[in-house]
């Protein structure tokens, strides 16, 4: 039964160790939320270590280096573990064997997509989806969220090629409200008969590498926190995890002057598997 709490000092005692998911939780995009560096250091001055989990199609080193940049001092996270880390070193090479190595990769920016063809090897860059053997899809560029279903989305049905998404969130929190991610774009190309790999939240390959960190840490009972109910609860639930979910990310606009408790089972759960806690804020 989900209980709700006033935060996670609440429940800090039972666990042995925390998992952060990134947008949502610890920032919106642009700033950290105003409680988190205090929340953190509180961790740390019990012993007790955090890790960051995220969807996120950039490496662990970008995505430290971006929190740090929020204001987020690196000796507070121990170890970050990203989605798009898991796609290059893991499931990046076996596609190359399998299907080919042309790449057609939709990337945030040029940066990203130059560092993912120097880290993987034997990747080659293909111009367009017509000229690849799979599609490569690890975050929005600019002006993509606007454009992809009328350009994007019939080219990838057109060349009718495999899909690997790196980043399987529906909506990110952004500065205007919520925005498209990947993930809704992977969903469309599955939906019109595109084949779709996933990786990251809540699929099983990213929790086996965070398990592997807990465990050289000696975390034997982890707390899983995520503004997402589909990838960070139900990831965390599946996975054999306790997990907490945070309404200050995508979920907020469902809960303001609403029962917590009801709005969850209404507009979330729907009878899926429960958040073992529920906290407005971190």
């Amino acid at each position: 039964m989900t209980e709700v709490v006033q935060g996670l000092d609440a429940i800090a005692d039972r666990y042995d160790g925390f998992v952060f998911d990134q947008y949502g939780v610890l920032h919106d995009g642009n700033h950290l939320y105003p409680n988190v560096v205090a929340v953190l250091r509180g961790l740390r001055e019990r012993g007790k270590p955090a890790l960051v989990l995220t969807n996120s199609g950039r490496g662990a080193g970008y995505n430290l280096r971006r929190l740090s940049g929020l204001g987020l001092h690196e000796n507070l996270i121990d170890h970050v573990v990203t989605s798009g880390d898991v796609a290059k070193y893991h499931l990046l090479p076996r596609t190359i064997q399998d299907v080919g190595p042309n790449c057609y990769c939709i990337a945030s920016d040029d940066s990203e997509r130059r560092d993912l063809f120097l880290s993987v090897d034997g990747l080659i860059e293909a111009d367009s989806p017509d000229q690849c053997d799979f599609v490569y899809l690890s975050g929005m560029a600019a002006g993509l969220a606007e454009t992809w279903q009328s350009d994007l989305l019939p080219a990838l049905l057109a060349a009718n090629v495999p899909l690997l998404c790196s980043n399987p969130d529906y909506v990110a929190p952004g500065k205007a409200g919520l925005t498209t991610s990947p993930g809704t774009i992977a969903k469309a190309y599955r939906d019109g008969g595109g084949t779709v790999e996933l990786v990251g939240k809540p699929y099983p390959l990213i929790y086996d590498l965070v398990r592997t960190r807990l465990d050289g840490m000696k975390c034997r009972n982890p707390l899983f926190i995520g503004d997402s109910y589909d990838h960070d609860i139900v990831g965390a639930h599946n996975a054999g995890f306790d997990a907490l979910l945070v309404l200050s990310g995508i979920h907020r606009e469902f809960f303001e002057d609403h029962d917590i408790k009801q709005t969850a089972v209404d507009e979330l759960i729907k009878g899926g598997p429960p958040p073992t806690w529920i906290s407005r804020t971190l």
